[in-house]
């Protein structure tokens, strides 16, 4: 019985390191993706398009399967744009809500600025409310009125966290919503090129 009891929990470990997500929404509000590339980081290839034959209309939400590490990320649209995304850190579920900001190159790593599109600067969120998942995320300049919801169809779930991309060197006001519909906002926030990254937990509630 303890022999077997420390197979389950050995099994368990292992699921749990290999258990990560790639969530990817096109958001580009038009324009259908044709190809997907996901490579370890230490890989100097790409390999195969992850869609096979399949394709990722404008709107649709795509899961990828990866263990939990660091993965680049290729997207190529029926323009024969790239969006593409150096050193993604994968525990559990990165969530990706692609935009045409996203055009060009990001070390999401944080080793370097955008390569290409330049201005952009990246604004994470971190669901550290507990129990609580965030349904609606905005991101928007402080003189305009609240835009998109950034999470599309998903949801970002406690211990997850979601990385847009804005033009840099302006001041947004950022909010969250979660399934309580509680609101957290952040107002007036000057966003370089090196982007913010809001740890969201309950102390911040409106």
């Amino acid at each position: 019985m303890k022999l077997t009891g420390l197979v389950l929990a050995i099994a368990g470990l292992l699921i749990g390191a290999f258990a990560g997500t790639i969530e990817i929404t096109n958001g580009t509000g038009g324009w259908d993706v044709w190809y997907v590339y996901i490579s370890p980081a230490s890989s100097s290839s790409w390999g195969d398009d992850w869609l096979g034959s399949e394709i990722m209309y404008d709107g649709e939400t795509w899961e990828f399967d990866v263990t939990n590490g660091i993965w680049d990320v290729k997207l190529i649209d029926e323009d024969g744009d790239e969006y593409i995304r150096w050193n993604v850190p994968v525990h559990g579920t990165y969530t990706w809500y692609v935009t045409l900001d996203d055009l060009g190159e990001y070390d999401v790593g944080g080793s370097s600025t955008p390569v290409s599109h330049g201005g952009s600067a990246p604004v994470t969120i971190y669901n550290d409310l507990g129990s609580w998942t965030i349904w609606y995320i905005y991101v928007d300049p402080s003189d305009a009125p609240w835009g998109d919801d950034r999470l599309g169809s998903s949801l970002l779930n406690p211990g997850e966290e979601l990385t847009v991309w804005v033009p840099a060197n302006d001041y947004y006001d950022i909010r969250c919503i979660d399934e309580d519909d509680d609101s957290y906002t952040l107002w007036e926030v000057w966003i370089d090129e090196d982007g913010v990254y809001w740890s969201v937990d309950l102390g911040d509630l409106d």
